[in-house]
């Protein structure tokens, strides 16, 4: 018998976890090695002492708590790390308890039944240190939150993705067929951009886009107008709810402000700077008319403002193009 009492005092002792009993006052009458490391105290300073006297930072807690229901009532309870991060005032090492920097604990309360020598009621504290694995979730969640916002933006532009755009298309379609609303739709490129990064090279031609791809944004001013990056030099803009005068004048919008951005390219034979060409179209996903449907007719737009000289938006009505000044553009698709 005395050596099955020898035997679990040391695996209590050697215990890799944190163990404390309680009697049914609260007192604490074992508190294992590991706790002696980890709250950096004495075991002759902990037996004997109330649970609260020890720790009184533990006065109305959680922890309180499920210990006077254990030793009451004798239901057990398991405090998570996530909603009870560090009750007690425990250390992974010196260098940490120097700094103040609290383990992470994951803590069960369990009731003992009073037999044998006494019917007291005790309960057990155990402490699990749980900091590597809150550590490794904190990464994996950081990771998860990067990709995300990979799939989200275009990595060049700081815009959005083509693939996210392309979901949001999808949601705001079955949006706009449910409320009967129209839905815009614009297809934007950097006019002769192809001689700007022979003039200038590819670093100044990444820095253009960014610049375009900002100023472009900042003149989307509602929450679900989405600007994303098409491709290269290539933009694409969705506006729910815009019919296509809307739409018109938030192109000439971005289209002025790229001029004023005066963006030096030598070798364009538009403007002296950079500037844009623009395609709108517009369609009602409820009578019909689908995504492929409005960016084709958009991109033929686009076409058209390449076509009458660039710098220009384009708007595409039926088997009609319009400019957004008062210049009618010959019927058909040219």
């Amino acid at each position: 018998m005395n050596s099955e009492l020898y035997l679990a005092a040391l695996v209590v002792q050697e215990a890799q976890m944190g163990l404390m009993v309680l009697d049914s006052n609260e007192n604490i009458v074992l508190f294992n090695e590991w706790l002696v490391k980890a709250a950096c105290l004495p075991e002759k300073d902990a037996i004997g002492k109330n649970l609260l006297q020890l720790f009184p930072e533990l006065q109305g807690t959680r922890l309180q708590s499920a210990v006077e229901t254990s030793l009451q009532k004798g239901f057990p309870s398991l405090l998570s790390q996530s909603l009870n991060r560090t009750p007690f005032p425990i250390y992974a090492g010196a260098e940490e308890h120097k700094t103040g920097i609290r383990m992470e604990q994951l803590i069960h309360v369990i009731p003992l039944k009073g037999g044998g020598i006494t019917r007291q009621r005790h309960c057990i504290i155990q402490i699990a240190n749980v900091s590597e694995a809150v550590r490794r979730e904190k990464i994996l969640i950081e990771q998860a939150k990067e990709l995300r916002r990979n799939l989200i933006t275009d990595g060049l532009t700081g815009i959005y993705s083509r693939r996210y755009w392309e979901e949001q298309t999808l949601i705001e379609f079955r949006k706009a067929r449910r409320d009967c609303s129209p839905v815009a739709m614009m297809m934007l490129d950097v006019d002769l951009f192809k001689h700007f990064n022979d003039t200038y090279g590819h670093p100044e031609g990444d820095l253009c886009l960014q610049r375009v791809a900002r100023a472009a944004a900042n003149e989307l001013k509602r929450p679900r107008d989405i600007l994303a990056r098409y491709g290269g030099e290539e933009f694409v803009a969705l506006l729910p709810e815009t019919n296509l005068e809307g739409a018109a004048v938030v192109s000439e919008r971005i289209v002025k402000a790229i001029q004023n951005l005066q963006i030096p390219h030598l070798k364009s034979n538009v403007a002296p700077y950079v500037t844009l060409s623009i395609g709108v179209a517009c369609g009602f996903p409820v009578g019909g008319d689908t995504q492929e449907t409005i960016i084709s007719e958009a991109d033929q737009a686009l076409y058209a403002a390449k076509h009458l000289g660039r710098n220009r938006v384009v708007l595409r009505k039926d088997e009609f193009f319009f400019t957004t000044g008062n210049i009618k553009i010959t019927s058909g698709i040219l």
